[in-house]
């Protein structure tokens, strides 16, 4: 009898551990077959040209892509603070300008095999920083044009004096003149360039100059004007744009297609007005792909980051996007194809790219934005223009020893 129910507890136990490591065996066959993801964090208003990538390469790898969209105001600071915890995602999608910042946000230096495509002098400056590359770029532009609302204008005027002359005919029927986000520099540096000055001059900042004096009160006066109003932010200038409330816009090529879904036919674009017969220059840089501390990563991660970080490279992928959101190819070759092809509003935007300067990738340029932006707020709130040049100034170089020293 005893050997019997020994007999039986034998079993039992044989068959619960034989249970049990069917149960772990199916534990880890799950773990080892998990689908692998990617988690990537992007600005850029134009949320298709990410999604249309990633939903062609999730059609042709088992992989999960998960992409979490920050607002363009906000990215920078979340990056900067991630990088403190290392919360930071596999990937991200940023203005190359901010690569100047990789050893604060922890970026990862790109191996020189991981490029595919063969980029003009031009893309590969906006990549480059402390003579080490340091992302991948996707697309070419993030410039500033005029749009304009063709139930208003039937020609666009091509400089602020033709606009202050019409703003009449606009302002009786209750519609400002033109609209953009006046209080963020980005907007700004074209009238600065205007003037014939860059923050950046032979690899130093310059911003206490003559030229910033005039460009500072030359955009105050179009405030005063009554051209823009100084209080309305992006949100509120494209809003105010699309409701028929303004005339004319100063935007980028990010908004292109928001912008011709809301206005359709109406939607009309030129190239930036002259500033008192001065040809205004903006920025251009590139949107790139960066990785933060990829040798934490895992082999595995860091062969699948290399896999996608090629993928979105080729050139028929870049054709795609460009071909659906307008957005400027990086490969020199289709680049050139594309512009000698363009027509119509394609010829618009490739006419003002040849008007950009190309905006630096390095630290000091990280540290003008801010210093720029405190200069120009004592100004609004009353301190002359020459005062506001020379407190960037002051502000740039305290910011620089400050990092020096630490």
């Amino acid at each position: 009898m005893s050997f019997y129910f020994i007999k039986i507890i034998s079993n039992n136990l044989l068959n619960t551990i034989h249970f049990s490591f069917l149960l772990l065996t199916l534990f880890f066959t799950k773990a080892v077959l998990a689908t692998p993801t990617l988690t990537l964090w992007s600005s850029h208003q134009n949320r298709d040209f990410l999604t249309i990538m990633t939903d062609k390469y999730k059609k042709s790898h088992d992989v999960d892509i998960s992409i979490v969209q920050l607002d363009p105001s906000e990215i920078k600071a979340e990056i900067l603070l991630s990088a403190q915890d290392g919360g930071l995602p596999d990937l991200i999608v940023i203005p190359s300008d901010f690569l100047g910042l990789h050893n604060m946000m922890d970026l990862s230096e790109i191996p020189r095999d991981w490029y595919i495509e063969k980029l003009s002098p031009r893309v590969k400056a906006t990549i480059k920083s402390g003579g080490k590359y340091w992302g991948i770029p996707l697309i070419q532009g993030n410039f500033l044009f005029l749009y304009y609302n063709k139930k208003y204008v039937i020609k666009p005027a091509t400089d602020f004096k033709d606009i202050i002359l019409e703003k009449k005919q606009f302002l009786d029927k209750n519609i400002m003149p033109m609209g953009w986000n006046y209080n963020d520099m980005y907007y700004f540096i074209p009238f600065l360039s205007a003037f014939n000055s860059w923050p950046i001059v032979d690899g130093r900042i310059s911003l206490d100059t003559p030229a910033m004096v005039k460009a500072l009160k030359y955009y105050h006066y179009l405030a005063e004007q009554g051209i823009v109003d100084r209080n309305c932010d992006y949100r509120c200038s494209q809003l105010d744009f699309i409701k028929g409330k303004s005339a004319y816009s100063i935007n980028g090529d990010w908004a292109y297609n928001d912008l011709k879904m809301m206005l359709g036919d109406d939607l009309g674009i030129a190239v930036l007005p002259k500033a008192d017969g001065k040809t205004m220059h903006p920025m251009s840089s590139t949107f790139v792909l960066a990785v933060p501390n990829n040798s934490k990563r895992s082999k595995d991660k860091q062969q699948l980051i290399k896999n996608f970080a090629e993928f979105v490279q080729q050139p028929n992928n870049q054709q795609m996007v460009y071909e659906k959101t307008k957005l400027l190819p990086i490969s020199m070759a289709y680049y050139r194809q594309m512009r000698q092809k363009a027509t119509g509003d394609d010829l618009v935007m490739f006419h003002q790219m040849a008007l950009t300067k190309l905006m630096p990738s390095m630290l000091d340029m990280a540290i003008s934005w801010q210093a720029i932006a405190i200069g120009f707020q004592h100004y609004q709130a009353g301190a002359t223009a020459e005062y506001a040049a020379a407190h960037m100034q002051k502000m740039a170089v305290k910011q620089i020893k400050h990092l020096d020293y630490n």
